[in-house]
C-alpha cells in the first residue's frame, strides 16, 4: 500500500498579490506557468495509479482561482472519490471562484474544506466567500495574516527567499530536514507531470534555481515502471533533498518571523 497525507496540485503560478516574502517565490516568476485542464487530469490519473489512498487532495497556487477552469478538474476528481478523504482548496480570497467552479466545489459537501489566507483589506472577496461557505455548511479556516505579528497565523512568515544554497553543514541539514513540517505532513506537490516531496523543491526547480538530484522527484509520465516510481516515493523522506540546502523552513521552529503579505512596489 502506498499512502500519503497531503497531495497538492498546482494549477497555476499566477498570483493576484506580489508578497515580498512569498514562500512559494511567486514574484520571482517573470512569466508564471499554468497547467492546462488536460495536464491536470493526466496528473490526477497518474497519481491515483501510484497511490492507494490520499488523505487530503489539495489545490494550491499561486492564486488558484485565477485559472477559471478548475470546475472541470474538481469534477474529474470525483471518479476517485473513495480514494481521498478531503478536497482542500487554498486561496487568498482576492477573487471569487467562477459560478461553475463554485457549483463544483459545493457539490462535495462536507468533504470540502477551504483554507483562506486572510490578508485583511487585500482579501477583498473574503467576506463574500465565507458567507457562501457558511450558507452551504462548508468547513473553512481563516488564517490571519495581518495586524500585530503576535496575532498572525504561525506567528507571521519566515523569510525563505534567499533562493541559494545556504552552505549549512550536512549534518545540520539532515537533522533539521527530518523535523520539517513538510516531512511531518507528507506534503507532496505536483505540477505538469512532476511530483516533488515539498513545495520548495517544486518551485525552486521550476525557477531553475535548484536542479533536483535523481530521486528528489518523480516524472509521472516517463517510461519507468509503476513500482520504480512507488519505490522512489517511499524514499522521499528518508534523506534531505537538494532543495533542503536552500530552505529556511526546515528551521521553522527557531527561524525569525516577519509580518505577512508586505507588497512589492
Amino acid at each position: 500500500m502506498l499512502k500519503t497525507k497531503r497531495m497538492s496540485i498546482v494549477p497555476t503560478f499566477v498570483c493576484t498579490l506580489r508578497c515580498r516574502l512569498c514562500s512559494n517565490h511567486m514574484p520571482a516568476f517573470q512569466n508564471p506557468p499554468r497547467a492546462s485542464v488536460e495536464e491536470m487530469k493526466a496528473d490526477i490519473d497518474a497519481l491515483f495509479a501510484l497511490f492507494d489512498h490520499i488523505e487530503w487532495l489539495q489545490f494550491v497556487g499561486g492564486e488558484i482561482f485565477t485559472h477559471k477552469h478548475l470546475d472541470e478538474v474538481f469534477d474529474y476528481c470525483k471518479q476517485y472519490d473513495g480514494r481521498f478523504d478531503r478536497l482542500i482548496v487554498e486561496t487568498n480570497a482576492t477573487v471569487l471562484p467562477t459560478d461553475k467552479e463554485l457549483r463544483s466545489l459545493l457539490s462535495y459537501g462536507r468533504k470540502l474544506k477551504v483554507m483562506i489566507s486572510d490578508y485583511g483589506d487585500l482579501s477583498k472577496a473574503r467576506d463574500r466567500f465565507a458567507a457562501i461557505l457558511e450558507e452551504n455548511h462548508i468547513e473553512y479556516v481563516l488564517k490571519k495574516y495581518y495586524g500585530d505579528l503576535g496575532d498572525q497565523h504561525f506567528g507571521g512568515w519566515i523569510d525563505n527567499t534567499a533562493c541559494r544554497d545556504l552552505l549549512e553543514p550536512d549534518d545540520y541539514v539532515t537533522r533539521q530536514a527530518a523535523q520539517c513540517a513538510q516531512v511531518r505532513l507528507e506534503n507532496m506537490h505536483v505540477f505538469c507531470g512532476k511530483l516533488h516531496r515539498c513545495s520548495n523543491s517544486l518551485f525552486l526547480s521550476e525557477l531553475g534555481v535548484c536542479v533536483p538530484n535523481r530521486g528528489d522527484y518523480v516524472e509521472l509520465h516517463d517510461s519507468t515502471t509503476r513500482e520504480e516510481k512507488r519505490e522512489t516515493i517511499r524514499r522521499f523522506y528518508d534523506y534531505p533533498r537538494k532543495s533542503c540546502h536552500y530552505c529556511t523552513w526546515k528551521s521553522g521552529d527557531s527561524a525569525a518571523r516577519h509580518g505577512a503579505a508586505e507588497q512589492e512596489k
